[in-house]
C-alpha cells in the first residue's frame, strides 16, 4: 500500500491520519507520523528528540506516533460493502466485486441477489455505519446502487470512518433523495476552498469531533442551507468567527470545547433563529473578567435555552449578566459548576446546591424552568425573597460607606423592592461598638475584690467574673459566698461606681445644704476635700443586677458583716 499525507488509516480498530511520511533521525528505514483520532493513544505532538518532524490538528501532547508502514492495517470498504455486511447479512464479508455492462451494474453473486437486498432494507429510514472503515476511493462504481438501495433512507450516521475529503461525504450523500440527517462525528476529513453543492433537503448535521475550525465548520454547514440544528461539540474551539451560517440554524450544540468566556461567542447574533445553544463541559468561568459582562449588546437576542452545566462558573457576577447577553432566556441548565460545590450565605452559613439554584432562579426574573424543573409562582416567590435577604443580610454586615458598592453588585435590587417593598436594613455595630441584641450585650465583667480583716487568710484577693445582668442580687451573693465558703448572710457586696459626688455642708441648725454649681462652682472643683466616691450596697433581693449596672465591667468590693 502505498501512504502519502492526509491518509486515514485503521489499525486493530484505533484510527490515524498520516501526517508524515520519510525518514526520522537516528531510526532506520521509512517511517509513517501519524496523528490518532484518541489523543490519548499516542507518544508526542510530531516532535522526537527536539525536532518536530509534523503538526498535529489537535492541541494534545500525546496524539502522535511514528509508525512503520509494513502494519497489518484495518480492511478498507467502501459504502455499499459496509451496508451489506451490516443490513444485508445473507451475503456479509463476501465482499463480491462489482463489474459492468455497458453503462449498467451488475454483481458477480448474480442479480436476483439484489431484489433482496432491497427487500432487506425495506422500511429502514435510519442507517448507522459508524467505525467500518469506510473509504469513498470506489465510490463512483457505486452510485447507482447506492441511489436504488437508499432512496427512502432518511438518517444517516457515518461516524468515525476513513473519509479524507468534503467532497468523497458530499459525493456519498448527493444519491439520497430523502436524506434529512447527516452524523459525521469523528471523522477527520479535509475542506477545500471551492464552493460545494447545496444540498437543501439535510436539516441535520452533526460535525462533533472532527477538530474542523469554525471557518471550515461554516463551509461545510453552507452546503445544507437548510439546516435547523447543528452540532460541532469537541472540536477544541475557543471562539467563533464572523463566517457566514445559514440563518435557518436553531439549535447549536458547542459542548466541550475551548470556550473561556461568553463574549467568545458574540457573533451569534448573526444567527436570526438560534433558540438553543448548549455549551457543556466547557471552561466557561475560568476567565477571571468575562467581557461579556459589561458588553453594551447582547451575545443573542433570540436564544431561549442555553445548558452550561458542568462548566466553570464560580461567581454569581456571571449569572447577574446573563440576562444582557440573552435577554430571552427562558431556560437554563448549571449544575455541576463550581459555583454551587461550596456554597456560603454572606453570614458564613454552609449553603446547599438547591440553596444555590435558589439564588439562581432569583436572579433571572424571566426564566421559567432550571435544570429541566419547571419554576412555580411560589417557588420564584420563596426565591427572590431569600434573595433580598441575602442583599439585606450582605449590606447589614458591610460598612455603611460601602452600602451603594453592594447594591450595585446586585442588579435586581431595585426590582426586588418594588416587588416586595424595600427592606429596613439594621446595620451592624462597629468592631468598638456591642450589638445591643448580642449574648455579649447581655453580660457583665465584675471585678471583685475582698477588703477588711476577716478576709486576711485569704490568698486570692481578687477575681474577675463574667455574669449575666439578670442575675439577682441573691444569686450573686450566693455565688460569692459559695467561693469563699461563707454564709451569704454573712457578706456585704458594695459597687464602687467609680463616680464622685460633693460632700454635704453644715448650716448650724442641724439640716444639711446641699451644694449647688451656681454657689460655688469653682471651689468644688478646685478642692478634692469637696468631693465623695459613690458607692451603692447591692442589697440582698430580686432586684436585677442590670438595675445597678449600665456598662459592660464593674467594680464590687466584697466586705463581712
Amino acid at each position: 500500500m502505498e501512504h502519502y499525507v492526509g491518509q486515514r488509516l485503521s489499525l486493530k480498530g484505533q484510527i490515524c491520519t498520516v501526517r508524515y511520511v520519510g525518514q526520522v533521525e537516528g531510526k532506520p528505514g521509512e517511517w509513517l507520523g501519524v496523528e490518532w483520532d484518541d489523543a490519548a493513544r499516542g507518544k508526542h505532538n510530531g516532535t522526537h528528540e527536539g525536532k518536530q518532524y509534523f503538526k498535529c490538528r489537535t492541541s494534545s501532547s500525546t496524539a502522535a506516533s511514528f509508525l512503520r508502514p509494513n502494519q497489518q492495517w484495518d480492511r478498507r470498504r467502501t459504502f455499499y460493502q459496509a451496508l451489506r455486511e451490516k443490513y444485508m447479512p445473507e451475503d456479509a464479508g463476501t465482499g463480491g466485486d462489482i463489474v459492468y455492462f455497458s453503462t449498467k451494474q451488475a454483481e458477480e453473486v448474480g442479480f436476483e441477489k439484489f431484489a433482496k437486498r432491497q427487500a432487506a432494507l425495506k422500511g429502514i429510514k435510519t442507517i448507522v455505519l459508524g467505525h467500518m472503515c469506510i473509504s469513498c476511493k470506489a465510490l463512483r462504481s457505486e452510485r447507482d446502487l447506492i441511489a436504488e438501495t437508499c432512496k427512502e433512507i432518511m438518517d444517516l450516521d457515518v461516524s468515525s470512518n476513513l473519509f479524507e475529503s468534503f467532497d468523497d461525504i458530499l459525493s456519498l450523500l448527493l444519491p439520497m433523495p430523502k436524506l434529512r440527517s447527516v452524523v459525521l462525528d469523528g471523522n477527520r476529513f479535509t475542506v477545500g476552498e471551492t464552493d460545494y453543492a447545496t444540498l437543501h433537503r439535510i436539516t441535520t448535521l452533526s460535525l462533533s469531533y472532527t477538530l474542523l475550525s469554525w471557518s471550515e465548520i461554516a463551509s461545510v454547514t453552507g452546503t445544507f442551507p437548510g439546516t435547523t440544528r447543528l452540532a460541532a461539540a469537541g472540536n477544541e474551539l475557543a471562539n467563533i468567527g464572523p463566517d457566514a451560517f445559514p440563518t435557518s440554524i436553531q439549535e447549536l450544540d458547542l459542548t466541550e470545547n475551548a470556550f473561556l468566556a461568553l463574549s467568545g461567542l458574540a457573533h451569534l447574533v448573526s444567527l436570526p433563529h438560534l433558540r438553543t445553544l448548549t455549551l457543556k463541559h466547557n471552561p466557561i468561568g475560568l476567565m477571571k473578567h468575562d467581557s461579556s459582562i459589561a458588553c453594551l449588546s447582547p451575545i443573542s437576542n433570540t436564544i431561549e435555552d442555553v445548558d452550561l452545566a458542568h462548566n466553570a462558573i464560580a461567581t454569581w457576577s456571571f449569572f447577574d449578566s446573563l440576562p444582557l447577553a440573552f435577554p430571552a432566556l427562558r431556560h437554563l441548565r448549571v449544575t455541576g459548576n463550581p459555583l454551587y460545590k461550596d456554597l456560603c450565605s454572606v453570614e458564613g452559613k454552609p449553603l446547599t446546591a438547591e440553596d444555590g439554584y435558589m439564588l439562581t432562579m432569583a436572579r433571572l426574573p424571566h426564566l421559567e424552568t432550571l435544570n429541566f424543573t419547571k419554576i412555580t409562582e411560589k417557588e420564584r416567590l420563596n426565591a427572590e425573597n431569600y434573595y433580598l435577604r441575602e442583599i439585606v443580610a450582605e449590606v447589614s454586615l458591610a460598612p455603611e460607606e460601602k452600602a451603594a458598592a453592594i447594591l450595585a453588585r446586585h442588579p435586581r435590587w431595585n426590582a426586588l423592592c418594588e416587588e416586595y417593598g424595600e427592606p429596613t436594613i439594621s446595620r451592624e455595630p462597629k468592631p468598638d461598638e456591642v450589638d445591643p441584641r448580642s449574648l455579649a450585650a447581655r453580660l457583665v465583667t465584675i471585678t471583685f475584690s475582698l477588703h477588711g480583716e476577716a478576709f486576711l487568710s485569704e490568698t486570692v484577693r481578687s477575681w474577675v467574673k463574667e455574669v449575666p445582668k439578670s442575675f439577682k442580687v441573691y444569686t450573686l451573693l450566693g455565688m460569692v459566698g459559695k467561693k469563699l465558703g461563707i454564709s451569704p448572710l454573712e457578706l456585704s457586696l458594695i459597687l464602687e461606681t467609680g463616680e464622685q459626688d460633693p460632700v454635704g455642708k453644715n448650716t448650724g441648725n442641724g439640716s444639711v445644704e446641699w451644694w449647688d454649681s451656681d454657689e460655688d462652682e469653682a471651689v468644688v472643683l478646685n478642692d478634692g476635700a469637696n468631693l465623695v466616691s459613690r458607692e451603692v450596697e447591692l442589697v440582698a433581693g430580686t432586684r436585677a443586677l442590670g438595675t445597678y449596672i449600665e456598662g459592660r465591667e464593674a467594680r464590687i468590693r466584697v466586705e463581712a458583716r
